[in-house]
């Protein structure tokens, strides 16, 4: 009997948001990686942990101008992303944000909703914090890093 091809190729809602985040992390990485590397800063994903006053994360993407002396652990990040899940969503929008905004050496932080193609932005400047909601080709700006990118360019089309 002939099987349809959604039938053997089907992924499920799950595994395909997993393939989602892995490739907006991939794609913030490339993008910012550069102007990271010509200010002397410090870009990673995922595996380097950043301590706040009450608590210790593993962000998706985390950015430095002055990197640690701990190669596992930042203590001054200027800027974090943190890729939406299903499980992590919440968290991201209350915990981790307000842990990260607390942060002396915090500029930026995205919230990153890959599936509906949106960036939630906080950006500290001499007012305190301002939060702003960006899609499709909006420019984002990572300010501690000298670097503009399109929305887009983060989360695919």
């Amino acid at each position: 009997m002939a099987r349809r091809a959604e039938e053997l190729f089907s992924v499920s809602r799950e595994d395909y948001l997993a393939g989602e985040r892995v490739a907006t992390v991939s794609r913030m990485v490339r993008l910012l990686g550069a102007a990271a590397d010509e200010l002397g800063s410090f870009l990673g994903a995922s595996d380097l942990l950043v301590q706040t006053a009450n608590a210790n994360y593993y962000p998706d993407v985390v950015a430095s101008c002055e990197p640690s002396d701990d190669p596992y652990v930042e203590h001054r990040p200027c800027f974090v992303a943190e890729v939406l899940s299903p499980s992590t969503t919440r968290i991201d929008r209350t915990e981790k944000r307000d842990a990260y905004l607390a942060l002396a050496s915090m500029r930026t932080y995205w919230i990153v909703d890959a599936e509906n193609k949106v960036i939630e932005a906080w950006v500290r400047d001499g007012d305190g914090w301002r939060g702003s909601h960006h899609t499709a080709g909006e420019p984002l700006e990572v300010a501690c890093l000298g670097a503009t990118v399109r929305v887009v360019d983060v989360v695919g089309v």
